[in-house]
């Protein structure tokens, strides 16, 4: 290898590549995100143009290239953070970053060959566009500029994205955590960052972009004629892009094309790759700092430190150190792993529990009595309905991660092992398990009976007949009762045991959550897309209807207009009940071929061959006596001395 070569030599990223090359699910997501762009793509388009009439598309490319963006940008915000927040923590789930630290690559060549290790799938995923912009572009509407652009943007948000995501992949220790804030604290930095600019940069940004941008650029971004504030624009990507062209369109709102040179593009992404270097120079910082920390629940620490601080309010002249509920925590007569799971674990004890349920409780409850207008009091987007959508959000995302980790904390904190050969059967290990899962369904079952008892109460005070005509109060308090009680009795478990399932077949618990969450958002949104693909007229036919219910986020915000949604709901948490039963059982049966352990049902061919040790063989008995004559010997000359 030369000196040119060797210069230009990543091997961190070779590996990284040559492993997701060999991978079989690298060529089939890439195949379904193309399946799924081209149809979305095409049919959006379809929908606008009202048809293929070879007269009609001429010069309505840009249709397809506003269509094509959104799409993109989507898939980035979506797909990215998921794909790179593991990067660093499965290192050191796996105590394989110190050895990368001891070899001769340095913080910021592990930094940037991880980046790019997750940049250049994601660049493969966008080149799978090329050909539909070679037709929007072929149609007529687009300009050559305007594709320079939209690729500059994309690669601008996706460098923003991954750099976050990297930031939290080298400050937090686990891969759940590194998940939860890529998506959590990434939304909240944009609006933060966006907020911030406003209040601090905005003059002097605008003062040193005055020379460079173009004056309807100017006028549009600083003068309050985009859609949104400045700071809102400069650090979300899609609204850079031909003056909130995108999200203006996507919205139905088709206007003239603001005039922005490539220039301006660039400089209105300036923000965007300012935040995403200083998130590559905070991970270098982090790098060694993090790299070897312990095990530290932040929100355990905080609860303890409320122990202390009531603990001693409480001991005052009037209470005397008085306690109403005072835990003992003792060694297990039974289950032990199940005693491990309710009273070792970390906010498995009744008083943080009860606090955790407060940190969900609190916000729910605030937003259920935020006041509401004469508009929205008979939409669903009513208070009462946005908080129920929140909570089954957090629900869902709380309880996958719990799931999922069951056995990926065992295997990343190396006990999987031990906890194998604790004599139960695996049936009895696996129950045990779940004892944690099933505290945490019953301390979400109160914020959920309060949601529910509101729309009740909601139901009842907005008289339902008066929004939809063919509904009565009393049918649509019945139906909202029913619903409410199915759905967070099957839909909570379902989803425990599908994310157990999940842990049980993956190698890590990343992949684990992120399969979890799309197979969830998969089967609430495509029901009502297909089913809107195949009929969008407001009244659907009856078998239109059952395809719809097959999405649990219709059957959650559906109104029973017409007898046959009653069979429809009941239909559907039928099926429900069956999925659950079928996923418990399957996930007990195969517990012990995926963890490699024998319940001594089945034996090992090799094992079965070797003959037992009370066997009659003659070469057994004579290695038995010699073992007993050394023994008697033993014994003698310990007697002598």
């Amino acid at each position: 290898m030369g000196p040119c070569t060797a210069k230009l030599d990543l091997p961190l990223l070779t590996k990284e590549l040559i492993e997701q090359s060999a991978r079989k699910r690298t060529y089939i997501l890439r195949a379904l995100f193309a399946l799924l762009l081209y149809g979305m793509t095409i049919w959006i388009f379809q929908r606008q143009q009202g048809g293929w009439n070879g007269l009609n598309i001429l010069g309505e490319g840009r249709k397809i290239f506003i269509s094509l963006g959104f799409l993109q940008f989507v898939a980035i915000y979506l797909f990215l953070p998921a794909m790179t927040c593991g990067v660093l923590t499965a290192e050191k789930e796996r105590d394989t970053l110190g050895l990368l630290l001891l070899t001769r690559l340095g913080p910021w060549t592990i930094i940037f060959e991880k980046l790019f290790s997750r940049l250049v799938p994601i660049a493969s995923f966008m080149m799978l566009s090329l050909p539909l912009l070679g037709i929007g572009y072929s149609l007529g509407g687009v300009e050559a500029t305007d594709i320079v652009k939209l690729t500059w943007v994309l690669v601008a948000t996706a460098l923003q994205v991954g750099a976050f995501s990297i930031l939290c992949s080298a400050w937090f220790r686990t891969t759940a955590s590194s998940f939860l804030a890529a998506y959590l604290l990434g939304a909240l930095c944009i609006a933060g960052s966006a907020a911030l600019y406003e209040s601090l940069y905005r003059p002097a940004f605008e003062m040193l972009t005055l020379p460079l941008l173009s004056d309807e650029a100017h006028t549009w971004l600083f003068e309050r004629g985009s859609t949104f504030p400045s700071g809102v624009v400069l650090a979300f990507g899609p609204a850079i892009v031909n003056g909130n062209e995108l999200i203006a369109a996507e919205a139905g709102r088709f206007r003239n094309l603001r005039q922005q040179t490539v220039l301006d593009c660039f400089v209105m992404t300036l923000p965007t790759l300012g935040t995403a270097a200083f998130s590559i120079a905070f991970a270098r910082l982090v790098l060694w700092r993090r790299a070897f920390v312990r095990a530290n629940n932040l929100l355990l620490k905080t609860f303890k430190g409320l122990d202390r601080f009531f603990d001693k309010a409480n001991n005052n002249r009037l209470t005397k150190g008085v306690v109403l509920v005072r835990e003992t925590v003792g060694l297990p007569y039974y289950d032990p792993i199940r005693w491990r799971e309710t009273s070792k674990r970390s906010l498995g004890t009744t008083r943080y529990r009860f606090r955790m349920l407060i940190l969900i409780q609190a916000p729910i409850t605030f937003l259920l009595l935020w006041p509401t207008n004469d508009h929205s009091i008979y939409s669903r987007f009513a208070p009462a309905y946005i908080a129920t959508w929140i909570l089954w959000i957090v629900a869902a995302l709380v309880i996958s991660i719990q799931a999922t980790g069951l056995i990926g904390s065992e295997r990343s904190h190396q006990s999987l092992d031990v906890l194998l050969t604790t004599p139960l059967k695996s049936e009895e290990i696996v129950k045990q398990k779940f004892a944690g899962i099933w505290r945490t369904i019953q301390m979400l079952w109160i914020p959920f009976a309060t949601v529910y008892a509101f729309q009740l109460w909601w139901e009842s005070w907005v008289r339902t007949s008066i929004y939809h005509p063919r509904v009565s109060s009393e049918t649509a308090i019945l139906f909202t009762a029913i619903r409410a009680i199915l759905s967070v009795t099957l839909y909570l478990p379902t989803i425990a045991w599908f994310g157990f399932h999940q842990g049980l077949r993956r190698r890590s618990q990343t992949q684990a959550i992120l399969i979890t969450m799309t197979v969830i958002s998969l089967v609430c949104t495509l029901p009502p897309l297909i089913a809107w693909a195949l009929f969008p007229e407001p009244v659907p036919p009856f078998w239109v209807t059952a395809i719809q219910f097959i999405s649990p986020a219709v059957v959650l915000c559906d109104v029973p207009d017409t007898p046959g949604h009653w069979i429809f709901l009941l239909l559907h948490f039928l099926g429900v009940g069956f999925l659950y039963l079928w996923l418990a059982n399957r996930s007990l049966g195969i517990f012990a071929k995926n963890v490699g352990r024998n319940d001594g049902s089945d034996f090992d061919e090799i094992e079965a061959d070797v003959p037992s040790p009370w066997s009659d063989s003659p070469l057994l008995r004579q290695r038995r006596e010699r073992i007993g004559t050394r023994l008697e010997d033993d014994l003698n000359s310990a007697e002598v001395h």
